[in-house]
């Protein structure tokens, strides 16, 4: 990078580190609108647009749970914790990342401990975590993870399902999307790959299909 993007980057920084993250975004913006941008230093610029976005969702409005309490509503009980892991989706956890490494080696409810760990991979949080569930272990980056809504695999079972199911029977879809979002989250952090999918997509519909007709709709369609 020449000496203008260097000088541009540090007062950036500077601005974030004096807390003045509105500015901060707005000289952000204003260099990735530029007709050309340098690969490296579009690529900083894209992270530092990130953490300033974090950094001014942690304002919260007035009312809004503390990152204390929501935190403190992970050593509770199920409920509590589905609802602090919801809570926690809008924070920036690179502030809180020994915090949720500490909750997801603790044998944490797994609802919530998947909504935490969807949240670490869409903020891309920098951090080794270890997820202890049923007695296993995973060990993960967070800044590698798939989020659900980017997994090959999710997209195209989704699709599958869809062209199967939405024009003739709409509420089959909808069961077996909503079936298929819970699976796909509750094999966090480890994701669906794209060749996995027509399998994912089959058991999806055999169970809704057992559940709702005795496995007719199933047989129908494996049938075409």
């Amino acid at each position: 990078m020449g000496g203008y993007y260097e000088e541009t980057l540090e007062e950036i920084e500077k601005l974030i580190s004096e807390g003045h993250y509105e500015a901060a975004g707005l000289m952000i913006d204003k260099e990735l609108s530029m007709p050309y941008v340098p690969e490296e230093f579009e690529r900083k610029m894209q992270a530092l647009k990130k953490e300033t976005a974090w950094r001014l969702s942690d304002r919260r409005p007035s009312g809004e749970r503390s990152i204390g309490s929501i935190l403190a509503g992970l050593k509770k009980k199920p409920e509590d914790q589905l609802a602090a892991a919801s809570a926690l989706s809008g924070r920036n956890l690179r502030e809180i990342r020994q915090e949720l490494a500490s909750y997801l080696a603790g044998d944490p409810y797994p609802e919530a401990a998947s909504l935490v760990i969807e949240a670490i991979a869409e903020q891309e949080v920098p951090e080794e975590f270890t997820y202890v569930k049923d007695g296993l272990e995973y060990t993960f980056w967070g800044d590698s993870l798939t989020p659900v809504s980017e997994s090959a695999g999710f997209l195209r079972a989704d699709r599958i399902l869809k062209d199967q199911l939405a024009n003739d029977h709409p509420d089959y879809y909808e069961m077996c999307r909503t079936l298929l979002i819970h699976e796909v989250f509750m094999y966090l952090p480890l994701s669906y790959e794209e060749e996995e999918a027509e399998g994912l997509a089959e058991g999806i519909l055999k169970e809704v299909s057992t559940l709702m007709d005795d496995g007719e709709l199933y047989r129908e369609i494996k049938n075409l």
